[in-house]
């Protein structure tokens, strides 16, 4: 009987084990959700990509005779541009800079970097002082450039800009023909928009530069998530200019003006959606997401790809995985390593500790009651 009772305190030993693994995971689980947001974020306000906007949390105020100051960093770290003086309020700063010349901010940058510095006007130089940091790597940068600053090289326009100029000629081809009063103008013209829409789907095909962005940094979830939501406003954009073509198809072969007026209506539809995109689920916003979004939208993906995610710290050494600065207390990515995924297995292998302290126990009765038959 001795040896029944110590497989059950086993198993209630295991069992307690479980459950501290269980409630404990929980915790640890809740903390890494909290993780504060700290990103500075590439955007339009008069000229594409002169806007950077910092939203941080949970920052810590300065001492006294102290400020936090934001810079961009060029490529080569030649360049360092001051982009002002960052206020905290209740723990947080929320700062928007617009360049006064009009500078994309993506062409010339793949740093940031908040730095400690004496209280006053922004300085000219940085103390080297790091608070906070992100190195958006070369590759990605590379590939995001190509998407919204110059490609193929050379050329003064980026992917996006080409195709929402595409797809602005299919229109504007769409509505002469919409407007001719005779039928072989109505033909003319259709024919035109389709010609426009074979550029329109070539330089969707482009927009592949988002996956290669997105395969230089297969960790980073800021720039695969977003490179995603540009691939799937390329479904959208292949389907919608495909449908269009084939609507013009239709079109041309009506025998009066009127009938192939008509048809050109869904494709003109077609083609708007393909630039602005659609509001399928009626919630009044038009995401980057399939069935919704247009060339507009894969704009702003586009530079979401290249978003500062923030770290405590200095700057890595470039080449690293995620360029990100080093670990400072709470980063992201430590926490992730105790998420949810580290939570799923402590549960996996508490149950299989239970599992089998369940089974000494039955197995323990089984030869204590041999015994006792004996």
């Amino acid at each position: 009987m001795s040896i029944n009772r110590t497989a059950t305190k086993v198993a209630v030993f295991l069992a307690l084990v479980m459950s501290l693994v269980f409630t404990t995971s929980i915790a640890v689980a809740q903390e890494a959700s909290s993780v504060p947001s700290r990103t500075a974020v590439i955007s339009d306000t008069n000229l594409p990509g002169d806007t950077l906007t910092i939203a941080m949390e949970q920052v810590a105020a300065q001492e006294a005779g102290k400020q936090l100051e934001g810079w961009l960093i060029s490529d080569d770290g030649s360049t360092l541009l001051n982009i002002g003086v960052l206020s905290i309020e209740g723990g947080e700063i929320n700062h928007t800079y617009v360049s006064k010349t009009g500078e994309n901010l993506i062409a010339g940058y793949n740093k940031f970097v908040i730095t400690v510095e004496p209280s006053g006007i922004p300085d000219a130089e940085s103390s080297g002082v790091y608070a906070y940091s992100h190195r958006v790597p070369l590759d990605v940068i590379t590939h995001v450039r190509h998407l919204l600053v110059e490609w193929p090289s050379g050329s003064e326009t980026g992917v996006i800009a080409d195709l929402k100029s595409s797809i602005s000629s299919a229109l504007a081809h769409v509505n002469n023909a919409m407007d001719a009063s005779t039928l072989d103008d109505v033909i003319s013209n259709a024919n035109s928009a389709k010609d426009a829409i074979s550029s329109v789907l070539t330089n969707s095909a482009s927009l592949d530069h988002a996956a290669y962005a997105a395969a230089e940094a297969p960790s980073d979830a800021t720039v695969s998530e977003n490179a995603a939501n540009v691939a799937a406003v390329q479904a959208n954009i292949n389907a919608w200019a495909t449908a269009a073509s084939d609507q013009i198809e239709v079109a041309i072969s009506k025998t009066t003006t009127q009938s192939a007026k008509i048809q050109l209506t869904s494709v003109k539809g077609y083609l708007e959606s393909a630039q602005s995109g659609v509001d399928a689920n009626a919630d009044g916003t038009i995401t980057a997401s399939a069935d919704e979004g247009g060339a507009d939208q894969a704009y702003t993906a586009a530079q979401a790809i290249a978003t500062y995610t923030l770290s405590e710290g200095e700057l890595s050494a470039a080449g690293g995985d995620l360029g990100l600065g080093l670990p400072g207390t709470g980063d992201a990515y430590l926490s992730y390593l105790f998420s949810s995924h580290s939570m799923s297995l402590g549960l996996i292998f508490a149950s299989l500790m239970i599992i089998g302290g369940g089974m000494l126990v039955i197995r323990t009765r089984r030869i204590t009651s041999t015994e006792i038959i004996k």
